[in-house]
């Protein structure tokens, strides 16, 4: 059968300061649509149904996590001991998912990103899934890039895939996130696609690959699985002390040949920074403000307050948010490094953080 994990475990830094440790930047409400990860969620159960759906989550994220607010069975809340980064975390998932349905096929997803035309998402979620299923390959979605983003990693395209189902081609290689010079490079040769982060496979070539590649991953996670579920926690607690923090990307996807690639036309956004959101909410120039905001003389402003009034006179590609007892302003162009001066936050103003 079909099920689909929401991996839900980061932290959303360049989102501060209304993404923060106590509630990052899947449980915000970015868009005006509710909570990211219902957002996610939403979209996900036409394609597969809530109890299939699976998230994962870091413990200290549980507050946030109702399966009743979910729509989902409390048992596929699956809360991590601590953040190991994706590759523990969907190891995590795929093994609970196969101890139950071993030919499963799963669709794995953050739980923070921003789509547009959800119909045309949903039709090429069903493709990856019967492509998974038929080929027993990792299938990952390429969003068409439509400006030379440096916040992005991309996939490049190779030779068309030529099986039953048309539309799908063979990944050539995954780029890291590029300068500007390359990513216009990229945007030229029409060979590159944004990497979405989204990626599909049975659990029985994850398995396979997770063996391959990360032993260290799969004999904790194996230990933990190994037992009654009494001892279970403390299992898993043990397993996760012992295993790297490593991305799924890094761990696996880079590692491996035959992935294939489905275009995703699908008004796709990571939502990473303050300049993404604006950009996908509205028109080029055009203001965006939430809350309540006085703009005089503006152009191409995101403004967000959560108290008080934000007043913003004759500025133009900036940004400017309010979240409880912290401001930030930048230019749109410089938003990505919002990472960097948390950081200064976190040393100064650790409860801000």
């Amino acid at each position: 059968m079909d099920h689909a994990v929401v991996m839900a475990g980061g932290s959303g830094t360049r989102c501060w300061p209304e993404s923060r440790a106590r509630r990052s930047k899947q449980f915000l409400n970015l868009t005006g649509g509710g909570p990211m990860i219902r957002e996610t969620l939403l979209r996900l159960f036409p394609v597969v149904p809530p109890e299939r759906v699976w998230v994962v989550a870091g413990l200290k994220d549980a507050v946030h996590l109702s399966h009743r607010d979910l729509g989902i069975p409390k048992r596929n809340i699956l809360l991590e001991p601590e953040g190991k980064n994706t590759a523990p975390a969907i190891a995590y998932a795929a093994a609970s998912i196969a101890r139950d349905d071993p030919g499963a096929v799963v669709l794995a997803t953050p739980a923070d990103h921003a789509i547009g035309n959800v119909r045309a998402f949903q039709t090429v979620l069903r493709k990856g899934l019967r492509l998974a299923r038929e080929t027993g390959r990792f299938v990952t979605l390429g969003v068409p890039p439509t400006h030379p983003s440096t916040g992005y990693g991309y996939i490049e395209r190779g030779k068309t895939f030529h099986g039953k189902m048309r539309g799908a081609f063979e990944v050539a290689r995954f780029a890291e996130k590029p300068d500007l010079p390359t990513a216009k490079r990229f945007l030229r040769s029409d060979r590159f696609a944004w990497n979405s982060g989204l990626f599909l496979f049975s659990v029985g070539t994850f398995a396979d690959r997770l063996a391959k590649f990360l032993p260290e991953v799969d004999r904790e996670i194996c230990r933990a699985f190994r037992g009654d579920r009494a001892g279970f926690r403390n299992r898993l607690a043990r397993a996760y002390r012992r295993m790297p923090s490593i991305s799924v990307d890094y761990g696996i996807l880079e590692k491996e040949t035959g992935i294939l690639v489905l275009p995703a036309n699908v008004g796709w956004s990571d939502l990473g920074a303050w300049r993404s959101l604006h950009e996908f909410l509205a028109r080029a120039g055009e203001n965006v403000a939430f809350g309540d905001v006085i703009l005089a003389d503006c152009r191409n402003v995101l403004v967000r307050t959560d108290s008080g009034v934000a007043a913003v006179l004759g500025m133009e590609d900036v940004v400017v948010v309010r979240s409880g007892d912290a401001v930030l302003v930048c230019p749109h162009s410089r938003s990505e490094e919002v990472k960097s001066v948390l950081e200064e936050v976190r040393r100064r103003f650790p409860a801000l953080a």
